[in-house]
């Protein structure tokens, strides 16, 4: 996530906390545990958790695979994520749509829906909402892969928090029924056209479209473009692509709605007739942004999505697809150390006045397998840095792994560790969990990969 907190809208939430700071009793911060995660109970917990998990086991039955897509354009004005800059107003038009894009497989009596939305994330108000509405057509938050595009000019008021406010608006809890309803009718509509299917993976490397953004050429870039076909028995055909650029190539001047460069490339993807359906996802978007060509928006805008899409459509003509043998899903919940939001080097704001700003963050790692193809949805902006410390593992299980962020729940950035003590945005403000997790979080990983 990119511009989330400027540095004058960090002083305004510290600003509330040294208020309480004059509170009788109150302690405003804290300073920072640096305890090795291994150490911890809350990493012996996890561990124990992902030990009990069940094998993905072979099915010998065929999978079947619907998609479909619902404009996420909600019936009034909202305010736009980000709003820390646009200071509370609505969006005043529509640029290019916005959508919820859905696929759901099923295998025997195994069902998995796969959602990406064309949002800055997906919210907790969302995802709490969905584990219930969708419970009589088989569908619950054990089932449901969530993903989002990531665009920072999509709707927002759907956080309820005061840091929600700063990012997302003015809280309206009719914006996150609204998003919630429309993944539900997405996912009720792919299921009604359930086709036996076959599968094929690739991908490619881009480095014309990707920089870090973090520490520049002193760190690793993953500039794949992963990208999924799928074949149904009845001639239709969908593409399934993720990557690890930001889309921010439309921020806080911009005051349409707007899916930004991915919606872009899928348009054209789709316009190809390569596919019939085409959905995007971001990748391990932490750290990583989209390659600068121009400082002209438009033009920045085409550059990258011709550019995603160019290479989506030389291999989707040739991409062999397969029948699988295997579909699963597994949530796991991530324990974590105490939220240690930094002030400086050695201290940071106290858990209890950070939850009081930002809400309760129960965190998830998710796990969708299809055959060999393996996606991994977590709930932050992930840094790309860190698919290096997961793809071999990946491939040393005959895996094909496909990283994704925004899961339903959010919790920062997780960086690579060598960069933790940096006094940068992605690091210091939005690095809320103490060191270790770029190590931590990469582990669980691997450990998922390996069962």
């Amino acid at each position: 996530m990119n511009f989330l907190f400027s540095r004058k809208a960090l002083s305004s939430i510290l600003f509330v906390g040294l208020f309480f700071l004059f509170l009788p009793g109150c302690i405003l911060i804290k300073r920072l545990d640096r305890t090795p995660y291994t150490e911890t109970k809350f990493y012996q917990k996890t561990i124990d958790t992902i030990n009990g998990l069940q094998p993905a086991i072979k099915n010998e039955n065929p999978l079947l695979c619907g998609w479909a897509k619902v404009n996420l354009q909600p019936p009034y004005p909202t305010t736009i994520a980000i709003d820390a800059k646009r200071k509370g107003k609505k969006f005043e038009g529509i640029r290019d749509s916005i959508y919820v894009r859905a696929f759901v497989f099923k295998q025997g009596d195994v069902k998995v829906a796969y959602v990406s939305a064309d949002l800055l994330i997906l919210p907790p108000t969302v995802t709490e909402i969905l584990d219930s509405i969708l419970q009589q057509d088989g569908f619950n938050l054990n089932n449901i892969y969530l993903t989002a595009t990531h665009t920072h000019t999509s709707i927002g008021a759907w956080h309820n928090s005061y840091v929600g406010k700063i990012f997302a608006g003015k809280f309206d809890p009719n914006i996150p029924k609204h998003i919630a309803n429309c993944i539900a009718h997405a996912i009720k509509t792919a299921s009604n056209d359930l086709q036996p299917s076959k599968i094929g993976h690739t991908a490619i490397p881009a480095s014309r479209l990707v920089f870090n953004r973090l520490v520049g050429e002193k760190g690793k870039v993953d500039s794949m473009i992963r990208i999924v076909k799928i074949e149904s028995a009845n001639g239709s055909s969908a593409a399934m692509i993720s990557f690890t650029a930001h889309a921010t190539i439309f921020h806080e001047k911009m005051m349409q709605l707007s899916a930004d460069w991915p919606g872009e490339a899928v348009k054209q993807i789709e316009q190809s007739g390569k596919v019939e359906f085409a959905c995007f996802s971001a990748g391990a978007v932490g750290s990583h942004g989209p390659f600068e060509h121009s400082k002209i928006q438009e033009e920045e805008l085409n550059y990258m999505a011709k550019g995603v899409a160019a290479i989506a459509k030389s291999v989707l003509d040739t991409l062999q697809t397969n029948q699988v043998n295997t579909l699963q899903m597994q949530r796991v919940p991530i324990y974590l150390r105490e939220a240690q939001m930094r002030i400086n080097k050695n201290f940071a704001l106290s858990p209890k006045w950070f939850y009081k700003l930002f809400g309760n963050l129960q965190l998830y790692i998710n796990k969708l397998q299809v055959g060999n193809l393996v996606f991994i949805g977590m709930p932050c902006d992930f840094s790309g840095e860190l698919s290096y410390n997961i793809e071999p593992t990946a491939k040393k299980m005959g895996l094909e792994l496909h990283l994704t962020s925004f899961n339903g729940g959010y919790g920062g950035y997780i960086t690579e560790d060598n960069w933790y003590e940096l006094d940068a945005y992605e690091t210091r403000t939005m690095g809320w969990f103490g060191p270790g997790n770029g190590n931590y979080f990469s582990e669980l990983s691997r450990r998922l990969l390996e069962k």
